[in-house]
């Protein structure tokens, strides 16, 4: 008699064991959707050439051509899953070497269409990161598109070496957690001061 109710007792303990567990493996799944995270950055294409004044069409100087390769170093780690470019040749060649690295395509947008871009970004790579290269004009607008209320208006003709970093991360079904950062990367070249909320660190919104 003892050693029956000994053994039925086993079986429930196990069986216990065995529902804490599957609820556990839900529970972790459910955060694993809600915690996922999106990071999309952000950067101005590389100094463009100004030889020929009338080429509306420019590519890139030496130094841009550096600054692209710089570019491509510095976010190689970053598991970029996507690269979206203007049509123009400033913005493909600073996407080049990064591309040629992942071995990919780039998205060609409409740099009239801010709010496109931000809303195919963030749509196309959730839980993944993603590149978008723009100009001086076009930077700032996507990046308040993406929901940033970033304390800048525009980048200034010389600003060529500021980095954005946009993270957004589920922290429940119906929140989400984003967060800026801008440094710099590559050889110095910007007249435009970075905000003191995000320079070194994250701004949260």
């Amino acid at each position: 008699m003892f050693t029956f109710i000994h053994m039925n007792v086993s079986l429930s303990v196990r069986r216990i064991a065995v529902c804490i567990l599957i609820i556990a493996m839900a529970a972790l799944c459910n955060y694993g959707a809600f915690a996922q995270t999106t990071t999309i950055w952000l950067v101005r294409h590389a100094e463009k050439s100004t030889v020929n004044t009338a080429d509306r069409d420019p590519g890139l100087t030496e130094a841009g051509q550096q600054r692209a390769n710089t570019l491509a170093k510095v976010l190689k780690a970053e598991n970029i899953a996507n690269v979206y470019t203007t049509p123009y040749k400033r913005t493909r060649n600073t996407a080049a070497p990064l591309i040629a690295q992942l071995k990919i395509s780039p998205v060609v947008y409409d740099p009239n269409e801010v709010g496109s871009i931000a809303t195919k970004a963030r749509q196309e790579n959730k839980g993944r990161a993603a590149l978008i290269v723009g100009h001086s004009n076009t930077i700032i607008p996507i990046i308040k598109a993406l929901g940033i209320a970033v304390d800048l208006n525009t980048l200034q003709d010389e600003d060529y070496d500021m980095l954005f970093k946009i993270t957004f991360t589920n922290t429940s079904k119906d929140s989400t957690a984003v967060q800026i950062s801008i440094s710099h990367y590559g050889e110095k070249h910007h007249v435009t001061e970075i905000p003191a909320a995000y320079k070194g660190g994250k701004a949260n919104y």
